[in-house]
């Protein structure tokens, strides 16, 4: 089988291709020229260079392939409105189904983001149920990908269209060469003095997450939701199998403190001054920010691999590349 994954050279990207492999399938990865490679060095599969934008370029990646993953997107946190991700996460996205209904597509699978759906507490976790969360009304990643989605779903019912959205949570592990979401370990690993908010996030190994979009392929309803999602842990105990016993010393960061420079960051946005802390993003990392993985257990089968072993990976591949 032929597969494409579209954002090959990213976190999930890469591991979702190397999982492709295993399974004996021909790839084909989607990436701009001049990519950084290092997340997929040693692996053989079918290099595309495009761009998701450019319509004849998009048609020629999806052509032959019987399976799209649409993972590439603009993940940038900088903005409270949808219309400045557009192009990327909405337009993009577009050009793909079109392109896969062109060419008779067996299965789509779109990669969207956890953040389209409300958050829980740990006894009553956020699920595929509920709706976009009032804390994400103002995150323009959140607005674009769930403006993909409806069309996404739109194109389930009305045209018949064999398409599944998965939403991860905050994925960790190897082949982070960005780094994205590995960010956190070179804020917390290499430190004896930690700074971390009140709050807390579903933490899912990325190569679970890589697992499940795999068994999208034949797994799973076409026109539903599924929570790429694993364990429920507060930042304070995030710290602690990070730090794996070693002394350190936490430093709690007051929510109210967290506000006034996220408010301050909204400020300097107004004024068309990028800063990556808004109000917003401020309040979400105060909040438990969890999520139930059941569905996604229950009909795409992924895995829960303890996280200290997807922490172990993940630490591991920075120290190798010296990023640790």
């Amino acid at each position: 089988m032929k597969v494409l994954v579209t954002g090959a050279n990213g976190f999930l990207a890469a591991n979702v291709v190397r999982e492709l492999l295993s399974r004996n399938n021909l790839v084909r990865g989607m990436m701009r020229k001049n990519a950084d490679m290092r997340s997929l060095e040693g692996l053989s599969f079918e290099h595309f260079y495009g761009n998701i934008t450019n319509v004849a370029d998009v048609d020629k990646a999806v052509e032959g392939c019987e399976v799209v993953i649409h993972v590439a997107a603009d993940t940038s946190q900088r903005y409270d409105t949808a219309e400045p991700l557009r192009k990327v996460n909405v337009e993009a996205t577009r050009l793909f189904v079109e392109a896969s209904k062109k060419h008779n597509v067996r299965r789509f699978i779109f990669i969207s983001t956890g953040n389209t759906i409300d958050f829980g507490t740990r006894d009553n976790p956020g699920h595929e149920g509920n709706p976009l969360g009032k804390l994400f009304e103002k995150s323009g990643y959140a607005l674009s990908k769930l403006e993909a989605e409806k069309m996404i779903i739109d194109e389930v019912k009305n045209n018949r269209f064999n398409a599944v959205i998965l939403n991860p949570t905050f994925m960790i592990g190897p082949y982070d060469a960005k780094p994205s979401s590995g960010r956190i370990f070179t804020m917390m690993y290499p430190n004896r003095i930690v700074f971390i908010p009140k709050g807390g996030k579903n933490f899912t190994p990325v190569k679970d997450a890589a697992v499940a979009i795999c068994n999208a392929i034949e797994l799973g309803t076409a026109g539903e939701r599924y929570l790429i999602a694993g364990q429920n842990l507060t930042y304070p105990e995030f710290l602690k199998i990070v730090k794996k016993g070693k002394k350190y010393l936490q430093i709690t960061i007051p929510g109210w403190l967290l506000i006034t420079v996220g408010a301050f960051g909204s400020l300097l946005r107004k004024l068309g001054i990028p800063f990556e802390l808004s109000l917003n993003n401020a309040r979400i990392l105060c909040a438990d920010d969890f999520y139930t993985p059941a569905k996604a257990i229950r009909e795409l089968n992924i895995p829960q691999t303890p996280i200290p072993v997807a922490v172990d990976e993940a630490i591991g591949w920075f120290k190798e590349h010296g990023m640790l």
